[in-house]
């Protein structure tokens, strides 16, 4: 179990960094934030305000994930801590499993505490809590936030200095954040040589590789944990499918029946995967490199 005892002090060193103290604040704030939008648009529903903080969230979390991790392994190479780490003794398997789920509890805790924040004001405005939809959401958004971390990890093990870590990071985010959105424009006008039209289906291929965004897949999860498109519901910045109860809104937007791989047990997979794959092959970078 080196691992966790690389975990463990990995958690405490990053609870100590201050601007991960202050992401975690800001998420905190406007979650609690989130809460009070429907009360201000005379929309008496606590659901609604969950929509609203997962639509942030698509956002905040990835950035708040990213931050907390990138480091996790460039840092300490660059700075040459990593011979005393991996003297101590610890493999380089056990660092990077022990790094990922240090990294991962700090994000996880910030995303609970944030929620909680935000559950505390729901009380106060509503009076009720919808804790099914409020568990549902805190416990997608988390899945998200450790999906994130492993992504961060995955670039970290695989980068020597924290420059290039940073930029593959940026890079990452504004991919995901931004430009996978063009992907399925992009697929369309070459299949049909138009842009898609209003009320257009596509193939399920199609649909899946703009769910393989995890952004895109949490956003699916929440709306179907949220019974399909509250008010300001998930399937904001990520493309979410908003609107309609996870997969029963793909109906009518895919070609034919909606197959497996866009059914919501399958937006776990591929949380999972985004968790388990850039780490593995950021692993096996880390294993060959010369320190």
């Amino acid at each position: 179990m080196s691992w966790s005892v690389v975990a463990r002090k990995d958690f405490e060193d990053a609870l100590r960094s201050r601007m991960l103290w202050g992401i975690i604040g800001l998420f905190a704030v406007l979650m609690a934030v989130s809460a009070l939008v429907p009360d201000l648009l005379d929309v008496a529903d606590p659901v609604a305000g969950y929509g609203i903080a997962a639509d942030l969230a698509e956002t905040l979390v990835p950035v708040t994930a990213l931050v907390a991790a990138y480091l996790a392994i460039a840092g300490e190479r660059e700075s040459g801590s990593i011979k005393i780490l991996l003297g101590a003794p610890h493999s380089r398997l056990d660092v990077t499993i022990g790094k990922l789920v240090g990294r991962a509890g700090v994000v996880v805790v910030g995303i609970v505490a944030g929620f909680l924040v935000a559950g505390v004001v729901t009380l106060v405005v509503y009076g009720e809590l919808a804790p099914s939809e409020f568990v549902s959401v805190t416990l997608l958004t988390a899945a998200l936030g450790v999906a994130f971390v492993g992504i961060a990890v995955g670039i970290s093990a695989a980068t020597a200095t924290r420059s290039r870590a940073m930029a593959l990071a940026i890079g990452l985010f504004f991919v995901f954040a931004l430009l996978w959105d063009l992907v399925p424009l992009g697929i369309t006008y070459l299949r049909t040589g138009s842009l898609p039209t209003p009320g257009a289906t596509v193939p399920a291929w199609q649909m899946l590789i703009q769910h393989l965004n995890p952004s895109v897949a949490f956003g699916q999860l929440v709306d179907a944990a949220l019974g399909g498109g509250p008010p300001g519901g998930a399937g904001g910045p990520g493309g979410g499918t908003g609107g309609g109860g996870g997969a029963a809104a793909l109906t009518g937007q895919v070609s034919g029946p909606v197959p497996f791989y866009l059914e919501d047990w399958f937006m776990f997979v591929i949380l999972g995967a985004w968790t388990v794959v850039p780490v593995a092959l950021g692993y096996l970078r880390f294993r060959d490199a010369d320190l």
